[in-house]
């Protein structure tokens, strides 16, 4: 039995084998709605695997968006998330961005991380978390301070040794 994808934003380079969601019909999706209305048009629990590629950043309910992929979800979905880190540049340039992530801040999503979790009652799981770092030398210096501590690499560091991006990977926890 094959998994059943959603690629949430998917723009023009959707997900291989998924179902594209997206807001704007140009585009390789198949579902076309208004990402900040929710319900999404999906029926609840139909997805194993949910892609959300370069969009989080984009909408303005971070807490309603998860919600809404915890009610699309699985039990046991994973959840791929890649975004700017709050210090790359790719962050900041692009002016349809209202927010900018840590690789701490889909925790507050998962019970057991030391970030309070009242904000929703959707519960994911943390599977990995993954800082991106471009391939410049001085990226070197980067990727070890994050290595040694990646809490005292993203306070005190993350604005002099830049990096590009991050990812994710989370799992839905359901009852």
């Amino acid at each position: 039995m094959s998994k059943k994808k959603l690629d949430i934003g998917c723009g023009k380079y959707k997900v291989a084998g998924a179902i594209g969601l997206e807001w704007i019909g140009a585009t390789d999706a198949d579902v076309v709605c208004d990402l900040t209305k929710f319900p999404w048009p999906l029926e609840a629990n139909s997805f194993d695997e949910i892609f959300a590629y370069n969009v989080m950043e984009h909408l303005p309910n971070v807490v309603a968006t998860m919600e809404e992929i915890h009610r699309i979800g699985r039990d046991g979905a994973l959840v791929h998330i890649k975004t700017p880190h709050f210090a790359g540049l790719e962050s900041w340039e692009d002016p349809t961005h209202v927010h900018h992530f840590s690789l701490e801040s889909f925790d507050y999503f998962s019970k057991g991380s030391r970030h309070v979790g009242h904000y929703s009652k959707s519960e994911f799981r943390v599977v990995e978390k993954k800082l991106h770092f471009g391939g410049n030398p001085m990226s070197q210096i980067g990727r070890l301070l994050h290595w040694l501590s990646p809490r005292k690499y993203e306070k005190r560091w993350a604005f002099i040794f830049r990096p590009s991006g991050m990812e994710i990977h989370l799992a839905i926890v359901k009852p």
